[in-house]
């Protein structure tokens, strides 16, 4: 599951990795979702879906409770002005929904090349609210991760790399409250 997928290249090489799997690329800008969709189609890519969803309204409604390997956020945008940054997508709402949605040991991994909204994020996560929701920082407390997951690159971050930028990377997994940590890697 990408969130905020733009030109879904993360998603499509994704799909194409693991075609047993399904993989899903939510946007909010309904032109790109059609032709992400069609792009799709094109490459037959029956186990690739797109949906157009603002994220902190719609989430909530799109998948059922534990149906939800991983949910990737990759490079969302910085809103720097403090009077857009009620636009930014994480926040504790967003963290309930996604705890809501992800399976047992499950994660949430969240990139971004801006320092400042890596930390932001990690300051969501390691709120004694989303802890206490099952969220475990895989590379420890107020830790960032070197690793990347799946190791599919999105657009932004090749871009971010071929620049020599560092790439700000945070993974959680999500256990249910009182339940210990399960550390198994996801397909």
């Amino acid at each position: 599951m990408e969130l905020g997928c733009a030109d879904a290249q993360f998603a499509f090489e994704l799909a194409r990795q693991r075609p047993e799997r399904p993989v899903v690329g939510l946007e909010i800008r309904e032109k790109l979702v059609e032709i992400n969709r069609r792009k799709a189609i094109r490459e037959g890519l029956s186990n690739l879906y797109f949906g157009y969803v603002n994220l902190n309204v719609d989430l909530d409604r799109v998948f059922e409770a534990d149906e939800v390997a991983r949910f990737h956020l990759l490079f969302p945008d910085p809103w720097f002005k403090a009077r857009h940054q009620k636009r930014r997508v994480l926040d504790e709402r967003l963290c309930q929904t996604l705890a809501q949605q992800l399976r047992r040991g499950g994660e949430v991994h969240m990139a971004s090349d801006v320092f400042e909204i890596a930390l932001d994020a990690m300051e969501v996560f390691e709120s004694s609210q989303v802890v206490a929701m099952g969220f475990l920082n895989l590379a420890g407390a107020w830790s960032f991760s070197r690793e990347n997951p799946t190791g599919i690159a999105s657009k932004r971050e090749e871009t971010t790399l071929a620049r020599g930028q560092r790439v700000w990377r945070l993974r959680y997994q999500w256990q249910a409250p009182g339940e210990e940590a399960r550390l198994a890697p996801l397909l």
